[in-house]
């Protein structure tokens, strides 16, 4: 049986003169179930409104998420511009450009490649990846070591959403900051607080400096799927970067896009890598699996 994840068949005009047949055709990376008909062309199908490709996947069936962590769960940019700042100023660049687009443009690198942009140099300058390690080494230690509620709290009705996906459903978080920086932010906001979100809930956390290569390469993806025990197809990735799109979509993960980070909602339409964009908590929850009331509490 198809399952009619987002569309819905409205055939009852045709009962009574046309047979409806649903062939089952792959599509893109998903897998997808796309209807046919051999007697009838007009579409009768019903898109999800946050869905931004044609017959995108059924989230719903997905047995594992893994999440971004800053602009996705935390509302953390303003940690990661202060701490850029300061690195910029204890090496003598405080002369160097930084407002909150430039941070923003630029957090879609990993860390040192960033740090060495927002420094004025580029990919092929003789000291480009001396200096990014050195930044990003500096910007580490300084961020980790500031990362509080204060600094970094999970945005309003994140901790319930991820409460609320069913036991059975797999949960990790993927970050291109270093690996500590996640752990201390998934740290400070599950077992330090009050709310029924635990630490442990999380099966895979992983970051830039613990993967073989960063966002946009799928490679973190790949390795978070693989300790969960879950084929990439049966994973959805939700992110606020067009970066996070591209790695889910060379990982073959299904993906959801959100619009309360560091990209607006056309530049994450404009390009084309993410098969729904969500533009608040409720949209994005009603994408994601539900525990049933009969089997979760």
């Amino acid at each position: 049986m198809i399952s009619p994840c987002w569309f819905t068949v409205i055939a009852s005009q045709f009962l009574s003169s046309t047979t409806v047949a649903f062939t089952p055709l792959a599509v893109s990376h998903n897998n997808i179930y796309q209807m046919t008909s051999s007697s009838f062309s007009e579409s009768s199908t019903t898109q999800h409104p946050c869905a931004v490709v044609a017959n995108p996947p059924c989230t719903k069936d997905a047995k594992a998420v893994i999440f971004d962590i800053d602009g996705t769960l935390a509302n953390s940019w303003r940690l990661g511009y202060d701490a850029t700042v300061v690195v910029l100023q204890k090496n003598d660049l405080g002369h160097v450009p930084i407002n909150e687009e430039i941070y923003h443009q630029t957090c879609v690198y990993p860390t040192p490649e960033r740090l060495a942009r927002t420094a004025g140099l580029q990919p092929g300058d003789d000291n480009f990846e001396e200096m990014g390690e050195t930044l990003g080494a500096q910007f580490d230690e300084y961020y980790v070591q500031l990362v509080s509620l204060a600094t970094c709290e999970f945005y309003d009705g994140i901790a319930s959403m991820l409460s609320n996906l069913p036991s059975t459903v797999q949960l990790g978080a993927l970050t291109n900051a270093c690996v500590a920086y996640g752990y201390a932010v998934l740290k400070v906001n599950t077992d330090e607080t009050s709310n029924s979100l635990k630490y442990d809930r999380f099966g895979s956390i992983h970051g830039a400096d613990s993967v073989p290569a960063a966002k946009p390469n799928p490679d973190g993806l790949l390795v978070s799927a693989k300790e969960l025990n879950v084929e990439p197809k049966d994973c959805i990735y939700v992110g606020d970067a067009i970066g996070d799109g591209k790695a889910a979509r060379a990982a073959g993960m299904m993906s959801i896009g959100v619009t309360w980070g560091s990209n607006s909602e056309d530049k994450l339409r404009d390009a084309q890598v993410f098969d729904y964009i969500c533009r608040t908590r409720d949209e994005l929850q009603e994408l994601l699996p539900q525990a049933s009331t009969n089997n979760e509490s």
